[in-house]
């Protein structure tokens, strides 16, 4: 049995703006994932239950202002799954031109990605997507803190209250000056949703770490994100919950 990873995090990108009515030219981000579950089968008799995922894509941005806030754009130009990955090859030759859209809101923090394609392997780069948009409000500064909450709901009825605490420094890269952004977050789980064993119930916890890299004009040259969810989830078939590990690691980088 598997089940859907998933992380959580509120993030954003700063602005693109253009002086004219065309839209502005996309960026390009290279994005790489590597997700392991790991379900501990011993109340049905059996061992634990090793899934690993890992590959990587590359992705066209576009922002343009809306509401005060920006309409955001993704296309997933491509992607390829390392050899052994539980995904068929046709659904992950399908995801290829996926296109997902989200609002930043004024406040830097960006929402839910949406997209009418529905598959497997968008599912999961979607997670990643969140590396591209650092929740940094326009003109913040290094050396300045703040927590940010949110609460959310996936998969239709999986409910994430995640607490994030981050801090800004300067740095150099390349000769170039940019913030660094950190975050470090803490997150509750709980909720339902259906699966090959019907009603699957699924309650815990999360921790996760997160940093970007933000050049001048405020767009986002890198970000990189790695977490652990323990879960409990239950099932009709067994007699007492399932213990499930999900650690996932992913980054972005801008291509120039």
């Amino acid at each position: 049995m598997t089940f859907r990873p998933w992380a959580v995090a509120a993030l954003s990108l700063g602005t693109l703006v253009a002086w004219t009515p065309r839209p502005p030219a996309p960026l390009k981000y290279k994005l790489d994932l590597k997700t392991t579950q790991v379900v501990n089968l011993a109340a049905l008799g059996q061992g634990e239950q090793r899934v690993e995922l890992s590959g990587s894509g590359f992705v066209s941005v576009t922002a343009v202002d809306s509401a005060g806030g920006q309409a955001v754009t993704v296309v997933l130009d491509s992607v390829t799954l390392a050899e052994g990955s539980p995904i068929p090859p046709d659904a992950v030759k399908a995801a290829a031109g996926t296109v997902w859209h989200a609002f930043r809101a004024p406040n830097g923090r960006v929402g839910e990605f949406t997209t009418e394609t529905q598959n497997p392997v968008s599912s999961t780069v979607e997670g990643v997507l969140q590396q591209i948009f650092p929740p940094l409000k326009r003109g913040t500064g290094p050396g300045s803190s703040w927590t940010d909450t949110t609460e959310t709901v996936r998969n239709g009825s999986i409910a994430v209250r995640t607490v994030t605490n981050f801090q800004t420094s300067a740095d150099n890269v390349g000769g170039q000056k940019v913030t660094r952004l950190a975050g470090a977050s803490a997150s509750s789980i709980s909720g339902s949703q259906e699966g090959p064993q019907g009603t699957v119930q699924i309650a815990g916890t999360g921790t996760g770490s997160s940093s970007w890299v933000v050049g001048a004009d405020g767009t986002c040259v890198s970000g990189t994100y790695s977490g652990t969810q323990s879960l409990q989830v239950t099932i009709s078939m067994s007699p007492e919950p399932l213990p499930l590990t999900v650690t996932i690691e992913g980054n972005a980088a801008l291509l120039k």
